[in-house]
């Protein structure tokens, strides 16, 4: 039911667009801040841990994806009910959180500090033992939560 929302969704050419504009978006900030970040792709490819450039390519592929669909769905839900002011802001929220899990861990806790100062955040990477993979992690889940409450059925029901 809810992937057929999606899917319904991004079948029109308004929706689509937003999704694609976000992916490549989010993409080619996430390519930019690994190659400025590692000082060129040779020093992410080459990283000490053998797994984390695939990994982190593939967490920041599904994060693209998942963001553009959550954008959508944000708008969507926007123009589907903005006569009732009641509606949590879980959408916005984690997509803000992705942001900053864009490119490599290591960049995002960097832009984390610096809107945040004093937090310290960038030290707390050396002691996660897959060298903040699991932030990327926490990203998916919280847009998979997102989607979920996104794509819900806006039916009241009368007692």
């Amino acid at each position: 039911m809810r992937l057929n929302k999606i899917i319904l969704l991004l079948k029109r050419k308004t929706y689509f667009k937003i999704f694609l504009i976000t992916l490549i978006l989010y993409l080619l900030l996430s390519t930019y801040l690994v190659y400025y970040f590692f000082n060129g792709f040779y020093l992410f490819f080459n990283y000490q841990i053998a797994y984390y450039p695939y990994l982190n390519i593939l967490f920041t592929l599904i994060l693209s994806f998942l963001f553009g669909i959550n954008l959508s769905l944000i708008i969507y839900r926007f123009k589907e009910i903005k006569k009732y002011n009641n509606e949590s802001g879980t959408g916005i929220f984690t997509s803000a959180l992705s942001l900053f899990s864009a490119g490599c861990p290591v960049c995002s806790f960097t832009i984390l500090s610096f809107l945040i100062p004093g937090l310290s955040v960038t030290f707390s990477l050396a002691i996660l033992p897959f060298k903040g993979l699991e932030i990327q992690l926490l990203g998916v889940i919280l847009l998979l939560i997102s989607i979920f409450v996104l794509t819900k059925e806006n039916v009241c029901k009368i007692n």
